[in-house]
């Protein structure tokens, strides 16, 4: 049994563009305010879509044949998110992520994959977060253990962090990861993937 999900990978251009972004907006909150918080690996940048306790071998193919069907059929093909910039997860009180963060995406309503969520081996994964997609895409982590309530110095310094153009954020692929941890940082091995 295996951790796992489906995320979709950024272009080779967002991910230069969003470390840019990301490089400023570290001078700010690790620099200027001195908050405990590093950047995640570019490598590592995604957007989940669906996550998997655990799968055997054979469930992971069952569902990779179905993605490959919808991904052929275009039913990812030029999404279009609105995107609001970098926030922090869950919230500033309790700091745990710094993400680029969309509103909820209404289009997520029409993917034949909310039909299979009932079914096994869909119904393994964690369905609350596909049935109100809201995307996010994690490009910073707090230290372990951080408490820090940020909320009134996140207000102030909100307006120096850099903003994101959403055009920019292009996604062209679909893969299944695999989720192990190491010490250092969350390594996602690609399984299986397919052009969006």
């Amino acid at each position: 049994m295996t951790r796992c999900f489906l995320g979709f990978e950024l272009h080779t251009e967002t991910r230069s563009y969003l470390k840019e972004i990301i490089t400023e907006a570290d001078a700010v909150l690790s620099g200027k305010m001195a908050w405990p918080v590093r950047m995640v690996p570019p490598e590592n940048w995604h957007m989940t879509l669906l996550f998997f306790n655990s799968l055997e071998l054979g469930e992971r193919e069952l569902i990779w044949q179905d993605v490959e069907q919808w991904a052929t059929a275009g039913v990812w093909k030029k999404m279009r998110m609105d995107w609001r910039g970098l926030a922090i997860w869950p919230s500033p009180r309790r700091p745990g992520l710094v993400s680029c963060e969309a509103g909820v995406f209404e289009d997520s309503r029409n993917w034949p994959l909310l039909d299979k969520l009932p079914l096994e081996p869909y119904c393994k994964s964690q369905r609350a977060h596909l049935e109100r997609y809201r995307p996010h895409i994690t490009l910073m982590r707090f230290a372990r253990g951080s408490t820090r309530n940020l909320s009134r110095e996140y207000s102030a310094v909100s307006g120096d962090l850099p903003s994101i153009d959403p055009a920019r954020i292009v996604f062209d692929r679909l893969s299944f990861f695999l989720s192990t941890t190491s010490r250092q940082a969350p390594v996602y091995p690609r399984e299986k993937s397919i052009a969006i």
